[in-house]
């Protein structure tokens, strides 16, 4: 995350507005899925929300990654921007398992520098970034000081593009067996935002898409964690380390293809 920034009081304003758009336009919204292919699908509800979440963060001028439209002509990864995931556990929400929410991370310099994400369920809002400490509701949330993997909650899923295939498994397992619980909730986006408020320790996903952790990752150093995370590929995607910083520095992020 870049040290020299400034997070406008006007885009915290304007990620809260998108994120309070997508939380009516789902409050409403269908659960019926229009698309479904490998292990990914999609709802009508990740299009309204979306909709709704662009006819607001269109008030400004900064060019929008979304996760269903696609990046803006005008986006950059090494330009100002918005990145946005309208939906994040879509095919929780689709099954009615309260465990779903919408990212909104500003990016600048490279990396983002302020997240939000609204917990619609419990409807929690956590937000942190450059300047700004990590709160949840408000109130100021902290990264565990979890130091020893055996005695630590790991975070972690499957992304829809995870090949299953024996060397994967093996690596996967491998990781898992370190730590003392590991939880998968179906939803990056609020897997970061609980590292963030101390309720688990460390989160990891290879090959995960940068709109499902771009808001997390700035919350999380918000929190007083660390991040480590890939140059995201020509398709956004990446890899992503964060959690306390004893538990980060032990685990490492894979290396990637040909390394």
């Amino acid at each position: 995350m870049p040290t020299q920034t400034v997070v406008e009081q006007t885009d915290i304003r304007l990620a809260e507005e998108a994120a309070a758009a997508a939380a009516e336009a789902l409050a409403h919204a269908s659960r019926q899925v229009h698309a479904s292919e490998g292990r990914d699908i999609k709802a009508q509800a990740d299009l309204d929300a979306e909709t709704a979440m662009l006819d607001v963060l269109r008030s400004g001028s900064l060019p929008i990654l979304s996760e269903e439209r696609g990046a803006d002509r005008q986006f950059s990864l090494d330009a100002d921007g918005w990145i946005i995931d309208p939906l994040d556990g879509t095919m929780n929400f689709v099954r009615g398992i309260p465990v779903a929410c919408t990212c909104v991370a500003l990016w600048r310099g490279g990396a983002p520098v302020y997240g939000l994400i609204r917990e619609h369920a419990r409807e929690i809002t956590w937000a942190g970034g450059v300047g700004h400490p990590a709160t949840s509701n408000g109130e100021p949330c902290r990264c565990s000081q979890a130091c020893d993997p055996a005695q630590a909650v790991l975070a972690t899923g499957f992304p829809r593009c995870f090949d299953f295939s024996d060397s994967s498994m093996e690596a996967a397992m491998e990781r898992f067996a370190a730590f003392k619980k590991v939880r998968m909730i179906g939803c990056a986006g609020l897997s970061l935002a609980w590292v963030a408020g101390g309720m688990m320790d460390i989160y990891c996903e290879d090959n995960v898409f940068l709109w499902d952790v771009a808001a997390g990752l700035a919350i999380v150093e918000a929190a007083g964690g660390v991040c480590q995370w890939r140059t995201p590929d020509s398709q956004f995607k990446t890899s992503v380390v964060a959690g306390s910083p004893e538990l980060v520095s032990a685990m490492p992020l894979h290396p990637s293809p040909g390394e």
